[in-house]
């Protein structure tokens, strides 16, 4: 596909100063621009890397153990299809009672080094996804809920070295946390609204910044960077935590498509 479309460029181009040729249709400046959209979209499927974790709660069994474990209890999980703004989406619906615990955590633990990833090592990269919204978001505690990365799976939001979205604030705001040793960098005032289907995207990366390797932990909410944290990064090995806690009364959430991989070479 690349090649065919790199060959109809070049031909467009040479047509251009070719008047027995030449065909605006094709050969215009607007067609050239088309056709290299057209390259640098394919040059993009072919780069997308490789998923390493994807989770579609498509398993008519319910909730695979091999790589999840429900805990708080368990039996706040079910697998199946989503109710409300989740409605057309397969999900793993959390429904908790009042003063209930409830966690969904991955028993795979990724490699995150953003301070030593470098020229000596193979990764450089991790990338962490989800869907996610939460009906009643009222009744959770902020002081504990999180939904991140951590390094023991039992971890709450006052664990030390985490990375991932908290709550705070009467309001529940959203909050971007990164913690090393008990010192964080946090960030908050998103102005989102968690009870709407939300994609969010933790991206924790060392990129060359004029040639200087730059750690730094990248924050999204449906495609929009949040915030970018670049002190107060934990170098441990973690795994996917998402974990409730209610306060003032029963609560629903709902958690959609998850995936993460890993990258051996730089980007910006």
């Amino acid at each position: 596909m690349i090649v065919d479309i790199i060959g109809r460029l070049v031909d467009r181009i040479m047509n251009m100063s070719n008047a027995r040729t030449f065909d605006r249709t094709t050969d215009s400046l607007e067609a050239i621009s088309n056709a290299v959209a057209a390259l640098i979209a394919a040059l993009a499927q072919e780069m997308r890397p490789e998923i390493q974790l994807f989770e579609g709660w498509q398993d008519e069994l319910g909730i695979d153990f091999t790589l999840w474990t429900l805990l708080n209890p368990a039996t706040a999980w079910a697998r199946g299809a989503g109710a409300g703004v989740a409605a057309p989406h397969l999900v793993a619906t959390n429904t908790m009672i009042l003063n209930e615990l409830s966690r969904l955590v991955g028993n795979q633990r990724w490699p995150i080094a953003p301070d030593t990833w470098a020229a000596n090592t193979i990764l450089r990269r991790v990338v962490f996804e989800f869907e996610m919204t939460i009906a009643t978001l009222a009744s959770l505690d902020n002081t504990a809920c999180f939904f991140g990365l951590t390094p023991a799976q039992a971890a709450t939001r006052i664990t030390q070295d985490i990375i991932g979205f908290a709550l705070i604030g009467a309001g529940n705001d959203l909050q971007t946390v990164t913690d090393a040793a008990t010192v964080e960098t946090v960030n908050t005032g998103f102005a989102e609204n968690l009870a709407l289907y939300n994609k969010f995207r933790i991206d924790i990366l060392t990129p060359l910044i004029a040639g200087v390797p730059t750690p730094s932990v990248r924050f999204y909410l449906n495609e929009a960077l949040l915030a970018t944290h670049v002190t107060n990064l934990p170098d441990l090995p973690m795994y996917p935590n998402f974990y409730f806690d209610t306060a003032a009364g029963g609560s629903i959430s709902q958690i959609g498509i998850i995936r993460i991989w890993t990258e051996d070479y730089q980007r910006v």
